[in-house]
Order: structure tokens, then C-alpha cells, then sequence
């Protein structure tokens, strides 16, 4: 074997190996890639999971309040009108009057954890948009990946076939 012979051959194997080099250490970087998105996607969906929480527990807790003060409020209607204080169409006036409060209060804290609710939704959408172009990232660095190891693949084939050529097997 001349010099020469032996000189493209080396050269051969040394571009062998840095494509193999290469695409492992692209393989290592988008398996990171693939591995961050995973996280941030768990993570929103907790996040979202919790704000909805959040939300239906600030619900329940003004449904809650207003079938307490319901409550209260038909107790003191019986004691009031049972003890005959006052004339008992104004208590009975009075109470219709504060059950119309105790929904609108209502009404108010329902749409108060609703609007929160969207709030802290908007905000997750910036971390989701984030992770959608994070996916396209690693999209894009797969199919540049594959398109570099495709050439380079076909230029060591290439050299091989010239070397095979030119200096016989």
C-alpha cells in the first residue's frame, strides 16, 4: 500500500469517526431537548391542574359562605317574626332584599376566581407557547441532524467508491 493509499484511508476513518462523534453528540444534545420539553410540558400541566383547583375551591368556598348566611339569615326571620318584633312583610321585605346581596356577593366571588383563573391561564400559555417552539427546536436540529449525517454519509461513501477506484480493493 503507498503512502498515498494509506493517507485517504486515514482520512476516511478520521471523517468516519467525526460523523460518529457528531451524531452522538447531537443525539446526547436533543435527548436533553426532548427531555427539558418533558419537563416544562409536566409542569404546566400541574400548573393549570392547580389553577382550576384553585378556582373551584374559591367556587365552593362562596357557595359555601352564601348557604351559611342563607341559613342565618332564615333563622333570624323565624326568631324575628316568631318574637314578633316588626310587622312581618317588612322582615320578610328585609330578608328578600339581603338574599338579593348574598347573590350578587356571590355572583361577584364566582367571577372575581373566574377572571383569576384566566389570568394565571394567560400566563401559562407563555410557558406553553415556549414549549411549543422548544418542539419545533428539536424538530428542527433532528432533521438538520439527519441531514448532515445523510451528506456526510454520502461523502465518505463517495470517497470510499473513488478510493476503491483509484487504488483497487
Amino acid at each position: 500500500m503507498s503512502f498515498e493509499e494509506k493517507k485517504e484511508e486515514l482520512n476516511i476513518k478520521k471523517e468516519e469517526k467525526i460523523l460518529e462523534m457528531n451524531q452522538k453528540k447531537t443525539n446526547a444534545k436533543i435527548k436533553f431537548e426532548e427531555k427539558v420539553l418533558e419537563e416544562k410540558k409536566a409542569r404546566n400541566q400541574r400548573k393549570i391542574e392547580a389553577h382550576l383547583n384553585l378556582a373551584d375551591a374559591r367556587i365552593e368556598d362562596a357557595l359555601d359562605d352564601a348557604d351559611l348566611a342563607i341559613s342565618i339569615l332564615n333563622n333570624d326571620v323565624e326568631f324575628a317574626i316568631e318574637n314578633d318584633e316588626q310587622d312581618a312583610d317588612l322582615i320578610l321585605f328585609k330578608a328578600e332584599n339581603i338574599l338579593e346581596e348574598i347573590l350578587l356577593r356571590t355572583q361577584l366571588r364566582i367571577q372575581i376566581a373566574k377572571n383569576e383563573l384566566i389570568a394565571n391561564l394567560q400566563e401559562d400559555l407563555d410557558d406553553t407557547i415556549e414549549s411549543i417552539n422548544l418542539e419545533e427546536s428539536i424538530a428542527d436540529l433532528k432533521d438538520k441532524s439527519a441531514t448532515v449525517v445523510t451528506t456526510l454519509q454520502g461523502k465518505i461513501a463517495t470517497e470510499k467508491e473513488e478510493f476503491n477506484k483509484k487504488y483497487g480493493e
